[in-house]
Protein backbone atom coordinates (compact mmCIF):
# COMPACT_ATOMS: atom_id res chain seq x y z
CA UNK A 1 0.00 0.00 0.00
CA UNK A 2 1.24 3.46 -0.88
CA UNK A 3 0.78 6.57 1.22
CA UNK A 4 -1.39 9.14 -0.55
CA UNK A 5 0.31 12.54 -0.56
CA UNK A 6 -0.79 16.06 -1.47
CA UNK A 7 1.92 18.57 -2.32
CA UNK A 8 1.08 22.06 -1.03
CA UNK A 9 2.84 24.76 -3.14
CA UNK A 10 5.17 24.27 -6.08
CA UNK A 11 8.05 26.70 -5.70
CA UNK A 12 11.65 25.48 -5.59
CA UNK A 13 11.13 23.36 -2.49
CA UNK A 14 7.69 22.18 -3.54
CA UNK A 15 8.87 21.08 -6.97
CA UNK A 16 11.73 19.14 -5.40
CA UNK A 17 9.21 17.52 -3.06
CA UNK A 18 7.05 16.47 -6.02
CA UNK A 19 10.06 14.75 -7.58
CA UNK A 20 10.75 13.02 -4.29
CA UNK A 21 7.17 11.77 -4.07
CA UNK A 22 7.19 10.51 -7.65
CA UNK A 23 10.47 8.65 -7.15
CA UNK A 24 9.53 7.04 -3.82
CA UNK A 25 8.09 3.52 -4.16
CA UNK A 26 5.86 3.94 -1.10
CA UNK A 27 4.33 7.32 -1.98
CA UNK A 28 1.61 8.32 -4.43
CA UNK A 29 0.98 11.92 -5.51
CA UNK A 30 -2.80 12.41 -5.42
CA UNK A 31 -3.19 16.19 -5.26
CA UNK A 32 -1.40 19.50 -5.57
CA UNK A 33 -2.26 22.97 -4.25
CA UNK A 34 -0.90 26.03 -6.06
CA UNK A 35 -0.97 29.72 -5.15
CA UNK A 36 -0.69 31.05 -8.68
CA UNK A 37 -3.87 31.10 -10.78
CA UNK A 38 -1.69 30.53 -13.84
CA UNK A 39 -0.75 27.08 -12.53
CA UNK A 40 -4.30 25.91 -11.85
CA UNK A 41 -5.11 23.00 -14.15
CA UNK A 42 -1.48 22.23 -14.98
CA UNK A 43 -0.20 18.74 -14.29
CA UNK A 44 1.62 18.70 -10.95
CA UNK A 45 4.47 16.57 -12.25
CA UNK A 46 4.89 18.79 -15.30
CA UNK A 47 5.24 21.83 -13.03
CA UNK A 48 8.24 20.06 -11.47
CA UNK A 49 9.71 19.31 -14.90
CA UNK A 50 8.62 15.67 -15.02
CA UNK A 51 6.36 13.69 -17.32
CA UNK A 52 2.64 14.30 -16.59
CA UNK A 53 0.98 11.87 -14.17
CA UNK A 54 -2.61 13.03 -14.43
CA UNK A 55 -2.73 15.03 -11.18
CA UNK A 56 -4.01 18.55 -11.93
CA UNK A 57 -2.93 21.44 -9.72
CA UNK A 58 -5.70 23.36 -7.99
CA UNK A 59 -6.31 26.16 -5.50
CA UNK A 60 -9.52 24.54 -4.24
CA UNK A 61 -8.68 23.61 -0.66
CA UNK A 62 -11.94 21.79 0.04
CA UNK A 63 -11.54 19.62 -3.07
CA UNK A 64 -8.07 18.59 -1.90
CA UNK A 65 -9.32 17.74 1.57
CA UNK A 66 -11.81 15.31 0.02
CA UNK A 67 -9.06 13.25 -1.63
CA UNK A 68 -8.64 10.93 1.36
CA UNK A 69 -4.92 11.70 1.52
CA UNK A 70 -2.65 10.41 4.25
CA UNK A 71 -0.33 13.41 4.31
CA UNK A 72 0.23 16.94 3.03
CA UNK A 73 3.76 18.11 2.29
CA UNK A 74 3.21 21.74 3.24
CA UNK A 75 5.81 24.08 1.73
CA UNK A 76 4.49 27.52 0.74
CA UNK A 77 6.68 30.57 1.34
CA UNK A 78 4.91 31.42 4.58
CA UNK A 79 2.75 29.22 6.78
CA UNK A 80 -0.97 29.97 7.05
CA UNK A 81 -2.07 28.91 10.53
CA UNK A 82 -5.77 28.68 9.62
CA UNK A 83 -4.91 26.56 6.59
CA UNK A 84 -2.76 24.20 8.63
CA UNK A 85 -5.46 23.81 11.27
CA UNK A 86 -8.05 23.09 8.57
CA UNK A 87 -5.89 20.32 7.07
CA UNK A 88 -5.20 18.73 10.44
CA UNK A 89 -8.86 18.96 11.47
CA UNK A 90 -9.73 17.03 8.30
CA UNK A 91 -7.59 14.15 9.55
CA UNK A 92 -4.64 14.67 7.21
CA UNK A 93 -1.10 14.58 8.59
CA UNK A 94 1.30 17.41 7.72
CA UNK A 95 5.05 17.38 7.12
CA UNK A 96 6.49 20.89 6.76
CA UNK A 97 9.79 22.80 6.83
CA UNK A 98 7.97 25.90 8.10
CA UNK A 99 8.70 25.68 11.81
CA UNK A 100 7.29 23.42 14.54
CA UNK A 101 10.36 21.17 14.65
CA UNK A 102 11.01 22.12 18.30
CA UNK A 103 8.10 24.41 19.22
CA UNK A 104 8.94 24.84 22.88
CA UNK A 105 8.34 28.59 22.88
CA UNK A 106 5.41 28.67 20.46
CA UNK A 107 1.71 28.86 21.21
CA UNK A 108 0.64 25.49 19.86
CA UNK A 109 -2.79 25.22 21.48
CA UNK A 110 -4.78 25.72 18.26
CA UNK A 111 -2.61 23.30 16.29
CA UNK A 112 -2.80 20.68 19.03
CA UNK A 113 -6.58 21.05 19.15
CA UNK A 114 -6.77 20.56 15.37
CA UNK A 115 -4.57 17.46 15.64
CA UNK A 116 -6.82 15.97 18.32
CA UNK A 117 -9.96 16.81 16.37
CA UNK A 118 -8.75 15.13 13.19
CA UNK A 119 -6.58 12.45 14.75
CA UNK A 120 -3.66 13.82 12.72
CA UNK A 121 -0.05 14.82 13.34
CA UNK A 122 2.19 17.76 12.45
CA UNK A 123 5.88 17.03 11.82
CA UNK A 124 8.27 19.97 11.45
CA UNK A 125 11.58 19.35 9.74
CA UNK A 126 14.15 21.08 7.55
CA UNK A 127 17.82 21.60 6.79
CA UNK A 128 18.66 24.99 8.33
CA UNK A 129 16.95 25.39 10.74
CA UNK A 130 15.60 21.97 11.53
CA UNK A 131 18.67 19.92 10.69
CA UNK A 132 22.23 21.21 10.43
CA UNK A 133 21.76 24.02 12.95
CA UNK A 134 20.89 21.60 15.73
CA UNK A 135 22.29 18.21 14.84
CA UNK A 136 25.83 19.28 14.00
CA UNK A 137 26.46 21.09 17.31
CA UNK A 138 24.89 18.23 19.24
CA UNK A 139 26.93 15.64 17.36
CA UNK A 140 30.19 17.47 18.05
CA UNK A 141 29.25 18.11 21.67
CA UNK A 142 29.70 14.38 22.24
CA UNK A 143 33.38 14.83 21.35
CA UNK A 144 33.91 17.86 23.61
CA UNK A 145 35.01 18.14 27.22
CA UNK A 146 33.65 21.67 27.52
CA UNK A 147 31.62 24.07 25.39
CA UNK A 148 32.15 27.82 25.64
CA UNK A 149 29.91 28.94 22.79
CA UNK A 150 28.19 27.68 19.65
CA UNK A 151 28.06 29.76 16.48
CA UNK A 152 26.25 28.74 13.31
CA UNK A 153 26.55 30.65 10.03
CA UNK A 154 24.96 30.10 6.64
CA UNK A 155 26.38 31.34 3.34
CA UNK A 156 24.37 31.07 0.14
CA UNK A 157 25.12 31.97 -3.47
CA UNK A 158 21.68 33.23 -4.44
CA UNK A 159 22.65 34.07 -8.01
CA UNK A 160 21.26 30.69 -9.06
CA UNK A 161 18.36 30.63 -6.59
CA UNK A 162 15.38 29.87 -8.78
CA UNK A 163 12.86 32.03 -6.95
CA UNK A 164 13.46 35.71 -7.80
CA UNK A 165 10.15 36.72 -6.24
CA UNK A 166 11.22 35.30 -2.89
CA UNK A 167 14.60 37.05 -3.04
CA UNK A 168 13.17 40.41 -4.07
CA UNK A 169 9.71 40.57 -2.52
CA UNK A 170 10.08 38.42 0.61
CA UNK A 171 13.75 38.57 1.60
CA UNK A 172 13.92 42.10 0.12
CA UNK A 173 17.40 41.86 -1.36
CA UNK A 174 18.09 45.01 -3.33
CA UNK A 175 15.73 47.11 -1.21
CA UNK A 176 16.62 49.82 1.30
CA UNK A 177 17.47 48.90 4.92
CA UNK A 178 14.15 50.42 6.00
CA UNK A 179 12.24 48.26 3.53
CA UNK A 180 14.21 45.18 4.57
CA UNK A 181 13.25 45.67 8.22
CA UNK A 182 9.61 45.33 7.20
CA UNK A 183 10.19 41.86 5.73
CA UNK A 184 8.12 39.06 7.32
CA UNK A 185 11.16 36.81 6.81
CA UNK A 186 12.84 38.38 9.84
CA UNK A 187 10.13 37.07 12.14
CA UNK A 188 9.76 33.81 10.23
CA UNK A 189 13.45 32.90 10.19
CA UNK A 190 13.95 34.27 13.68
CA UNK A 191 11.24 31.96 15.00
CA UNK A 192 12.89 28.96 13.38
CA UNK A 193 16.34 29.71 14.74
CA UNK A 194 14.92 30.39 18.20
CA UNK A 195 13.69 26.79 18.13
CA UNK A 196 17.22 25.71 17.18
CA UNK A 197 18.63 27.49 20.21
CA UNK A 198 16.07 25.89 22.53
CA UNK A 199 16.70 22.41 21.14
CA UNK A 200 20.49 22.61 21.50
CA UNK A 201 20.32 24.15 24.98
CA UNK A 202 17.82 21.62 26.29
CA UNK A 203 19.76 18.67 24.87
CA UNK A 204 23.12 19.67 26.37
CA UNK A 205 21.51 20.76 29.63
CA UNK A 206 22.05 24.52 29.49
CA UNK A 207 19.56 26.91 31.07
CA UNK A 208 19.16 29.97 28.88
CA UNK A 209 18.50 33.48 30.10
CA UNK A 210 15.44 35.25 28.77
CA UNK A 211 17.30 37.30 26.15
CA UNK A 212 17.01 35.70 22.72
CA UNK A 213 17.09 38.13 19.82
CA UNK A 214 16.75 37.94 16.06
CA UNK A 215 18.70 40.63 14.21
CA UNK A 216 18.57 41.63 10.56
CA UNK A 217 21.77 43.18 9.19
Amino acid sequence: MKYRVIQWATGGGGSAAIEGILDHPELELVGCWVHSKEKVGLDAAAIAGREPVGVPATNDVEALLRLDADCVLYSPIMANAAEIERILSAGINIVTPLGWFYPKGLDTAAVEAACRLGGATLHGTGIHPGGITERFPLMFSAMSRAITHIRAEEFSDIRTYDAPQVIGDIMLFGKTPEEAKASPMLHFLGSGFMQSIDMVADTIGVELDSEKRALHE
